[in-house]
C-alpha cells in the first residue's frame, strides 16, 4: 500500500524533522511510505493555492485525506480500520495533506476524499504532522498485531 504525507511549509520547530524521519523509517516496514514538504508560490496570498495544486497533483490516484478541524474524528482503531479497508478492500493508496498556518481553501477541502480531524484541540501544523505520522504508524502496528499500541 502506498501512503504519502504532504505538508505545506518549511519545518521550523526543533525536533519535528527528527520525528518525521523516525516515523518515516518505521512506516516503511509496513507500507510504501513517502513524506514530503510542498512549497507553493512565494508571497502573501499566493503560496496556498500553488501548494494545494502541487498536493492535488502528487496525490493523484490515491484517496486524498485532508486534515481539517471540521473533519471526522476517529479513535486509533477506527483509523486503522480505514487504512485496512483502503489496503485490503479498495486496493488504494492514501495521501494525507497537512496545511500550513492558514489551513486549506474551501475548494481544496471540498475536493478531498475525506476530511480528518486529529483532535478537537488546536495544534501547530508541524505538531499535527508528527501526531498524524504516529497515528499512521500506530494503525499499521494494530493491523499487524504488533505490541507497540499497548
Amino acid at each position: 500500500m502506498q501512503v504519502r504525507v504532504f505538508w505545506i511549509g518549511k519545518t521550523r520547530l526543533p525536533g519535528v524533522a527528527d520525528l518525521t524521519a523516525e516515523y518515516s523509517r518505521r512506516l516503511r516496514r509496513y507500507c510504501d511510505f513517502q513524506a514530503e514538504e510542498v512549497r507553493g508560490s512565494r508571497g502573501k496570498g499566493k503560496g496556498l493555492p500553488g501548494a494545494e495544486a502541487a498536493m492535488a497533483d502528487r496525490a493523484a490516484g490515491s484517496v486524498r485525506v485532508v486534515l481539517d478541524p471540521a473533519g471526522r474524528l476517529w479513535n486509533s482503531e477506527e483509523f486503522a480500520a480505514f487504512l485496512k479497508n483502503k489496503r485490503d478492500v479498495a486496493g488504494q493508496g492514501v495521501s494525507f495533506c497537512v496545511g500550513g498556518a492558514e489551513g486549506f481553501s474551501a475548494e481544496f477541502r471540498r475536493s478531498a476524499g475525506l476530511l480528518l480531524s486529529l483532535s478537537p484541540l488546536t495544534f501547530p501544523h508541524e505538531l499535527a504532522r508528527v501526531v498524524l505520522l504516529e497515528q499512521i504508524y500506530r494503525a499499521f502496528t494494530l493491523l499487524a498485531n504488533h505490541p507497540y499500541p499497548r
